[in-house]
């Protein structure tokens, strides 16, 4: 099976880079910190109350919350500059000029700039374990997580990789990552919630209890994450605020939530794929 030129060259680089090693260890370290200090204060007066089981529920909860923002800081570091680096280095036209197509190049980047990430979440299961020595949680939910967690981490990194594309510095582009990730994560979720109480209210003078989740929430992974981790604990509602439920729980969510994502990667890739096309720029130039 012939691999893809730009994800062999990459991957070589980063296995030869201590950096990539040195970022694996803190991401793992982090994690396992916390994970550890969650479990002693759940586990601290056991003695004299029991264990709670409740209380390894918290500690899966925080695990996960603190791995999401993890990710969410990292990912973008590393597809945000994945076209900008080679057109800063004069090595743009010279990849463009081989016998790769510009959507194997935008394949290859972003499957290389992602593979990292996802050997962490790979390399970070194990942290959740920890779990395991009071019970409520199961490989499955852990698989589940991480398989959700890859998927967003593509969704994320179609998103640098498009605006790496488009912008021509490093600096620009991922500052405007960041800017782009953080409103579909955390702004379209205020906008929702916002509109959910304006329509609570007018519910209540015209008689109706329910208020629906607006469509445009399944843009944001949260939904999808949350809904999950309401899922696995068994419908627990932890979303309700008031009498509002903002993120219900609903067996379709979570598919909704990765089907949206994947959608989104792709269409995405396509775009970075024809914006990268030199082709394309000169029929541009042209008219």
């Amino acid at each position: 099976m012939r691999i893809n030129p730009v994800l062999k060259n990459e991957g070589r680089l980063a296995t030869r880079n201590i950096r990539f090693s040195m970022m694996i260890l803190v991401f793992i370290a982090l994690l396992s910190l916390g994970g550890v200090i969650l479990f002693k204060i759940n586990i601290g007066d056991a003695i004299a109350r029991g264990i709670d089981l409740s209380g390894n529920i918290f500690i899966y909860i925080s695990i996960a919350f603190i791995e999401a923002i993890l990710l969410l800081f990292i990912v973008p570091a590393l597809t945000s500059t994945a076209i900008c680096s080679e057109r800063e280095k004069q090595t743009l036209d010279i990849l463009l000029s081989t016998s790769m197509s510009p959507l194997s190049i935008v394949v290859g980047k972003l499957i290389s700039s992602v593979s990292k990430v996802v050997i962490m979440i790979i390399a970070t299961m194990p942290v959740y374990a920890i779990t395991f020595f009071i019970g409520g949680v199961n490989v499955g939910n852990i698989v589940s997580l991480s398989l959700f967690f890859i998927v967003t981490t593509f969704f994320v990194g179609a998103i640098g990789l498009f605006i790496s594309t488009v912008i021509k510095t490093s600096k620009a582009a991922t500052a405007i990552t960041y800017g782009v990730t953080l409103f579909i994560f955390i702004a379209i979720l205020i906008i929702a919630a916002i509109w959910m109480v304006i329509s609570a209210k007018n519910n209540v003078s015209t008689g109706v209890s329910d208020v629906n989740l607006p469509i445009f929430c399944y843009l944001s992974p949260i939904i999808g994450f949350i809904s999950m981790l309401i899922d696995q604990l068994g419908g627990t509602q932890f979303g309700v605020i008031g009498n509002i439920d903002f993120i219900p729980y609903s067996d379709y969510a979570v598919l909704i939530s990765i089907a949206v994502q994947l959608v989104i990667t792709g269409i995405l890739v396509l775009l970075s794929a024809y914006k990268l096309n030199p082709l394309n720029r000169k029929k541009i130039i042209k008219k």
